[in-house]
């Protein structure tokens, strides 16, 4: 080796260890800024801060649920997100003040959007603003119970479609894996009410809606957290949360379906429709429609992506945990059944809107699982201004990041008594089962930026589950995980499967 390759290994050495070294002085120093203001903590791990990445045996959720058992004595603690400071919020109370009542403090996310290199990502759940402001109002319009009303039939048949695939499944084997049937129900309600697209996942579960379906939450925590924290040089590195194929195909489907649909006239009872209405500033049944700008396309493109991704996923996985709570408490499965069968005889045995109204005990299962297995288990806000914490000696700066784990509220004792068990009665009031939510229930948030889709998702998941208590008996199986293994790869609440016995009623 010559001399000059070896002073330039060298060198090269020498640079990279001096940045890697100022890197950690830096970090160092950010980390002393809790200690410095003389409130309590989490103590940071040099890079990530108070998060854990890519551990093969907790979920992230369970690390808060630690962290939160430990320190919930704190209104609010102290952490770290790599280097930045962020606060995290241990106080349901305080929670549901930034969500609500001071909402004019926190009213962004934070969230990464690049429409540039990732159109996909300039959705409802990301926008910041006024830009938030006015697509609420656009898609508020959209999520009305009347339209959801004319959606419905289509969902029906989908649900007929998914009875049909498991029957047809228990006579080759009653034990199987009811999370992919889950998914491919899911999959193709979003298909056909956001894009007017039959999927047909059960008859073809390579249906290229569901493989784009397995592909649309591959993304590394580490990924979402850098983008999140580190969005100007995200942006400069023209980093893309989503794979390329995905991006591609969503944009494809939208722009195709949209196109075809204005050249020939086209209508139908979905969200696209919907959309394409609200994009050419029609009037459709909803008078506030024509006093609101149009859609341009990229937003349609985008706005029906977050569509699929919020209720093709999330949908799925709380009627996998639902249906996994129902078998493990057969008692309570049966009463579901009778109670869905009662409402059923009363509207003459017809799966119609105002019967799926009164499916009440059926909503409170799927609630209290909402509750023990919430999606989401935790969400950001950032602070607009100075916000000084109610009876504590906190400020959150402007800019900084505030935590929420809604996993942790749902699961302490002080707020859910018994919170291990699966007790749907929590959400039912009176001698009429009539609804209540109960304070600290959060898997959609809370405030004006609670999920805007709720409505919708518990509509599909009850149809589903509905169609199968009428038809199935579910069963734990020896190939049953107890408990549940969860998908490591992601921040989402999602079991890896879901075997179970089906038995055909």
């Amino acid at each position: 080796m010559t001399l000059s390759l070896t002073l330039s290994i060298f060198y090269a050495f020498s640079v990279i260890f001096a940045l890697f070294g100022a890197l950690y002085l830096y970090a160092q120093w950010n980390y002393g800024y809790w200690k410095r203001k003389n409130l309590p903590y989490l103590k940071p791990k040099f890079p990530y801060g108070s998060f854990v990445f890519g551990n093969k045996s907790k979920h992230i959720s369970t690390y808060l649920l630690e962290d939160y058992e430990k320190h919930k004595s704190q209104k609010c603690l102290g952490g770290f997100m790599f280097f930045t400071p962020i606060v995290m919020i241990f106080d349901v109370d305080l929670a549901k003040t930034v969500m609500g009542k001071d909402f004019q403090y926190f009213r962004d996310r934070g969230a990464y959007v690049n429409t540039r290199d990732d159109p996909l990502s300039g959705h409802l759940f990301n926008l910041e603003g006024d830009k938030w402001k006015i697509m609420r109002e656009k898609l508020t319009a959209v999520f009305t119970s009347g339209k959801m009303k004319y959606m419905m039939p289509n969902i029906v048949k989908i649900g007929e479609e998914l009875v049909k695939a498991m029957t047809q499944e228990a006579k080759i084997d009653a034990t199987m894996d009811v999370k992919e049937y889950f998914a491919r129900y899911t999959t193709d309600v979003i298909g056909t009410c956001a894009f007017g697209i039959e999927c047909n996942s059960f008859t073809n579960p390579e249906a290229q809606f569901r493989q784009i379906g397995r592909k649309v939450l591959k993304i590394s925590p580490f990924k979402q957290m850098f983008t999140f924290k580190y969005k100007k040089l995200s942006r400069a590195l023209r980093l893309q949360l989503f794979a390329k194929d995905v991006t591609e195909f969503f944009v494809s489907a939208v722009q195709e379906t949209v196109r075809y649909r204005e050249a020939n006239n086209v209508q139908r009872n979905d969200f696209l429709d919907l959309m394409i209405k609200l994009r050419n500033k029609e009037k459709s049944d909803d008078p506030k429609d024509e006093e609101m700008p149009g859609f341009s396309l990229a937003e349609i493109v985008a706005q029906s992506f977050v569509f699929f991704l919020a209720g093709f996923e999330t949908s799925s996985t709380n009627m996998s945990f639902t249906c996994f709570e129902l078998a493990m408490n057969p008692e309570i499965q049966e009463k579901a059944r009778k109670h869905v069968q009662e409402v059923l005889q009363k509207h003459n045995n017809e799966f119609t809107y105002e019967a799926m109204q009164e499916m009440n005990y059926l909503e409170a299962c799927i609630n209290e699982s909402l509750r023990k297995y919430p999606p989401a288990p935790f969400g950001f806000r950032k602070c607009s201004k100075d916000y000084k914490v109610p009876d504590s000696n906190f400020e959150i700066k402007k800019g900084m990041t505030i935590f929420l784990p809604f996993n942790a509220y749902h699961m302490d004792p002080d707020v859910f008594e018994e919170p291990e068990k699966f007790i749907p009665e929590r959400f039912l009031q009176g001698e009429d089962g009539a609804l209540k939510t109960p304070y600290g229930w959060m898997p959609f948030a809370d405030g004006p930026r609670i999920c805007i889709g709720m409505r919708f998702g518990m509509m599909q998941s009850k149809i589903g589950l509905a169609s199968l208590l009428m038809n199935f008996k579910f069963r734990v199986s020896k190939k049953t995980e107890i408990p549940l293994k969860l998908n490591m790869n992601t921040g989402i609440l999602q079991p890896l499967d879901l075997f179970l016995d089906v038995e055909k009623l």
